[in-house]
């Protein structure tokens, strides 16, 4: 008889099991197998650390492995791409950020997918500030010192990571809305830069906190103004761009978590409530805060409205400055 009532009580469970709206059984069951999360950057930088941050509490709620998969290059569109065309079940996540998400499909025309149709929005993970930089010896101690030495001289130039990054697009922002110009000098990413600008090569760029505070603390550059909403705690006494008299002038750099489009949206918001959970943890919150990435978690639809405000913001941008990338 014991058999029989296995049977029966197995049956009766899946009978009970199918009766359940497809939805509810995805959730149930998700996951039932490690979920790789594809990171759009190198080994060791922010956004790599933040993934493997994320990735052993994570794993530890689930009960199966994060697996982080980085797929690095061609600013961030090589894992974009990939994971744009990946199936649409959670077992394949995108940690990505404004260049990406934001700015690389504007200025890439072959860059392979569309961030507000192609992506599935799960959460807004953290933001990091922006500092405009200029060597410890220059004659520019506010920004105001700059906006009159680059209409007085016409001869200025500023760094950037490289022909539309966010580092390049910021400071066509800046030209905008100052009514400047100053000559582009790209880079591949910034840290070769710094040289240029301590010796006074270069005049000016602007760099991440975390990358810039190294070299403040050294006593080699000087910070004009923070690209933040607000005053950022690290350098208090530093004003933001708005304060400095650039009008609506608010940039973060920040990442987010996506999956592809049309991920069920019962598995989108179970990822959504565990990773919200994971980064509300004091361990989670004190690692992101050495890395200078401030907690901007939020619903699905908070990240989709901030993702499609970021797209259009950066796209006027490039628009207006004409920047294009083969």
């Amino acid at each position: 008889m014991a058999p029989t009532m296995k049977r029966r009580d197995f049956l009766l469970s899946g009978a009970a099991l199918g009766a359940l709206p497809a939805a509810a059984v995805a959730q149930s069951v998700f996951p039932a197998k490690p979920v790789t999360m594809v990171v759009v950057f190198p080994a060791g930088q922010a956004g790599d650390l933040l993934a493997r941050v994320l990735s052993e509490p994570l794993s530890r709620t689930w009960g199966q492995q994060l697996i982080i998969d980085n797929k690095a290059g061609a600013a961030g569109i090589i894992g974009s791409a990939f994971v744009a065309k990946a199936r649409p079940d959670g077992y394949t996540l995108l940690l990505s950020s404004t260049g990406p998400m934001a700015v690389a499909p504007h200025v890439y025309k072959k860059a392979g997918y569309d961030p507000l149709r192609d992506f599935t929005p799960i959460v807004s993970v953290g933001g990091v500030g922006y500092a405009l930089v200029v060597p410890a010896t220059s004659k520019f101690h506010s920004l105001g010192d700059l906006v009159s030495g680059a209409k007085a001289t016409g001869r200025l130039n500023y760094a950037s990571a490289g022909n539309g990054s966010t580092q390049h697009l910021m400071m066509e922002l800046l030209k905008q809305r100052a009514g400047i110009e100053m000559t582009h000098v790209p880079y591949k990413g910034l840290a070769p830069a710094y040289p240029d600008l301590i010796s006074g090569t270069l005049d000016v760029f602007f760099d991440t906190l975390p990358s810039v505070l190294p070299h403040l603390q050294s006593g080699k550059v000087r910070v004009l103004a923070v690209s933040t909403p607000e005053r950022v705690p690290a350098l208090p006494d530093v004003p933001t761009v708005m304060e400095s008299g650039i009008p609506d002038f608010r940039i973060l750099g920040w990442y987010g978590i996506a999956a592809p489009a049309k991920l069920d949206t019962t598995i989108r918001d179970k990822i959504n409530a565990d990773l919200r959970q994971v980064i509300a943890t004091e361990a989670v919150r004190n690692s992101m805060a050495k890395l200078g990435i401030v907690s901007m978690v939020g619903s699905p639809d908070d990240f989709a409205k901030y993702l499609a405000s970021e797209y259009e913001k950066f796209g006027d941008i490039i628009r207006k400055a004409n920047i294009t990338v083969e």
